[in-house]
């Protein structure tokens, strides 16, 4: 019997991530501190003068994030805009929050074009035949294989939403219909999206930026139009992200 994650709730909150702000800034990256700032700042608007965070915590599983829960969505959006206003020098405000539902049996000429890539409008097409907002789908099988099903994972923003969808058990494609389940990614290796090394990230990258696609300078990965790849880690005929590296795989991949 499968359970859906306790994960999957739409509680409102923003996270501000310090993992970069400086050992000298530190003492100001604390909860407390990220309260009064964000307090003294929401407070300093006409009719928010009494106006207090409803709870500020440790993420329990980073601890280099700290989240401010919300009353509600607008008043989410307000304490974003606030805290990237009041962030201190390394703090970044992340994204909003996604829930990964995967989707197994799915067709697909449903998802990806000719070359693999996610066909233009296919999140919007999907989102509404299944009465959900994705914002991102990864497709989990071997594109090359040239099967017509395989596995998925979409990214809704709601978690009542990726909580409905694992509880009905299926997920909509044109008309077909494919299995859902609990997605459960498996652990991937820190990678370099600047030089595409392991270890580390581009952040403290130093070295050039090379494309992950032909290894080659002066262009992203995304703008390559080289026809034969080779990575940038191993030198193999395939691009430096990809599944098939064994360098990559030494350490594990995301999905």
């Amino acid at each position: 019997m499968r359970t859906t994650p306790s994960a999957f709730s739409d509680t409102w909150c923003c996270t501000i991530d310090i993992s970069r702000v400086s050992e000298e800034d530190r003492g100001k990256a604390q909860a407390g501190g990220v309260r009064q700032a964000i307090e003294e700042e929401m407070g300093s608007k006409e009719g928010q003068q009494s106006w207090r965070c409803a709870a500020v915590v440790r993420d329990v599983r980073n601890a280099d994030r700290i989240k401010v829960i919300c009353r509600d969505e607008a008043e989410m959006q307000l304490t974003k805009q606030t805290a990237e206003k009041t962030a201190i020098k390394g703090a970044r405000v992340l994204r909003d929050q996604l829930f990964p539902v995967k989707v197994d049996g799915a067709n697909r000429t449903a998802v990806l074009d000719l070359k693999g890539d996610i066909l233009p409008g296919a999140m919007e097409a999907l989102g509404k035949e299944n009465e959900v907002t994705i914002a991102k789908i990864h497709w989990l099988s071997d594109k090359e294989n040239g099967k017509t099903y395989g596995s998925m994972v979409i990214h809704v923003t709601k978690g009542a939403d990726a909580k409905r969808l694992l509880e009905e058990r299926w997920f909509h494609l044109a008309g077909e219909s494919a299995s859902t389940n609990v997605f459960e990614p498996r652990q991937g290796p820190v990678q370099c999206y600047k030089c595409w090394n392991t270890g580390h990230k581009a952040f403290a990258c130093k070295k050039e930026q090379v494309c992950g696609r032909c290894a080659q300078q002066g262009h992203q990965h995304r703008q390559c139009q080289v026809a034969e790849p080779s990575c940038a880690i191993c030198g193999e005929p395939h691009e430096a992200f990809s599944r098939n590296c064994r360098a990559r795989a030494a350490q594990g991949d995301e999905y």
